[in-house]
């Protein structure tokens, strides 16, 4: 757990100006026919990427956005300082994958600092508040931890204790919209208890510099968006505006946003199975609003953590002095945070300076200057955050894991049950979905004692 608060997933937004290291240009030929076709240059389809060309396979990763990352991208010029606009947390350090991979490249990881301050309307609680929060906050973290640990396939709102007075907002925004980036009553107790949850920790170069790094030098097609996957014969036949090719097997690393919404079709359609799961798994919504604080008004600790007390769903949780900085985040999820992002930046933007006079004192207020906001919820590429698993849900994680015909196979943060929503999560389904991959493709086996 992270403090009290159990912090989940940090999956968002959308950049112009993004981490350098980009893999292959636009526009370049599409191979007639590789071993696997991999749709996606997120972290899945890296990792999926790598496994296979280490094993001699031939590949081709395509990729509908003009950059690699999918929901984990680092702007290195707008803000003075490495920004991370997609994930920025990097979760389960001693169970992620991608921190020996980082640390061997020379990246600067280091510790969440883990300590949350409780503000309101600009102040520090009472004793009282103080007490009142933690109680709320622990009674209802235990009562969702003891469900899914049950085994039980409800959702958080059924568990949590009815007498949490004025804390109610508060709790229903850290526990759902904040960690999971939907409403308690679409959370299932039994996929929030999965998750892994230790200490995080950050990148001082940004958690989306790393995935750039490691997918220098792979066959990246950009701005090659996938429309059509026929598995109807021998192999796969994949289609794009660019052309059409052929592979052994394809691995689909999109989000179950963009797969639920029909933008690549699969023929003949996907099993029941496999698309009840994507159904299922739907996105939540999770964006940064990213202001500017010059000369700490707040007298905050770099990368310390505030909790607000919440009236209802319009609630933002801060972030302080990324990395040192003067820059903030204040993060939104749920269904107020998919509204307001379809409102547009203009509204996201007066929300955050709202915010800011309201919540974060007149110091602080007098010292905001420039705001920049994402919009995962806008891309058509994304649609969204992160999976999330309703109510008797979870067991769709494994089944969209599952391969279909020995010719597709899905990988992503939606496949994997302990670090779903991460992108270490993500990095990890794509090294088991090019695993499968290499079963597929591996030569038949001839006993030469019967010639």
């Amino acid at each position: 757990m992270n403090g009290m608060l159990m912090t989940r997933r940090s999956l968002l937004a959308a950049s112009a100006t993004l981490a350098a290291g980009q893999a292959s240009a636009q526009g370049a030929r599409l191979p007639a026919e590789v071993d696997t076709v991999i749709i996606g240059a997120g972290a899945a389809g890296i990792a999926a990427a790598r496994k296979l060309i280490a094993a001699g396979r031939s590949v081709v990763v395509l990729e509908a956005k003009d950059r690699v990352g999918g929901r984990c991208v680092t702007d290195t010029v707008n803000f003075g300082m490495p920004m991370d606009l997609g994930a920025h947390w990097i979760h389960a350090p001693a169970d992620n994958p991608l921190v020996p991979l980082a640390r061997a490249a020379g990246f600067s990881l280091y510790d969440d600092p883990d300590k949350q301050r409780l503000l309101i309307k600009g102040r520090g609680p009472r004793e009282g508040e103080r007490e009142g929060f933690a109680s709320a906050l622990r009674r209802s973290q235990r009562a969702i931890l003891d469900a899914g640990e049950a085994g039980r396939e409800v959702a958080l709102s059924e568990v949590v204790p009815s007498d949490l007075a004025d804390w109610r907002p508060t709790v229903e925004f850290l526990k759902g919209a904040w960690d999971s980036g939907k409403e308690m009553a679409q959370i299932s107790c039994v996929d929030f208890y999965n998750a892994i949850e230790t200490r995080d920790m950050f990148c001082r170069e940004g958690f989306g510099t790393i995935i750039a790094k490691l997918a220098e030098g792979l066959p990246v097609q950009l701005s090659t968006a996938v429309t059509k996957v026929d598995w109807s014969g021998r192999g796969v036949t994949v289609e794009t505006p660019a052309g059409s090719l052929k592979g052994r097997a394809a691995i689909v690393t999109v989000s179950t946003a963009v797969l639920a919404a029909n933008v690549i079709r699969f023929a003949p359609a996907l099993p029941k199975r496999q698309q009840d799961a994507i159904n299922g798994l739907t996105c939540g919504a999770y964006e940064h609003l990213m202001v500017h604080l010059p000369d700490n008004p707040v007298d905050a600790a770099p990368d310390e953590a505030f909790v607000i007390k919440a009236d209802g769903p319009a609630v933002a949780k801060p972030l302080a002095r990324i990395g040192g900085s003067d820059w903030w985040y204040l993060d939104i999820g749920g269904r107020f945070a998919r509204d307001l992002a379809a409102a547009g930046p203009a509204a996201m933007k007066a929300f955050a300076s709202e915010f800011v006079s309201n919540e974060l004192g007149p110091r602080a207020r007098r010292a905001l200057g420039e705001v920049q906001v994402t919009s995962w919820s806008t891309d058509p590429f994304v649609r969204g955050a992160w999976s999330v698993a309703g109510p008797g849900l979870t067991p769709q994680r494994l089944r969209l894991a599952e391969p279909v015909g020995q010719r597709i196979l899905f990988a992503g943060e939606a496949t994997d049950e302990g670090l779903w929503g991460t992108v270490g999560g993500a990095w990890a389904s794509g090294e088991r979905a090019a695993d499968q991959a290499l079963r597929w493709l591996a030569p038949p086996v001839v006993d030469r004692r019967r010639r």
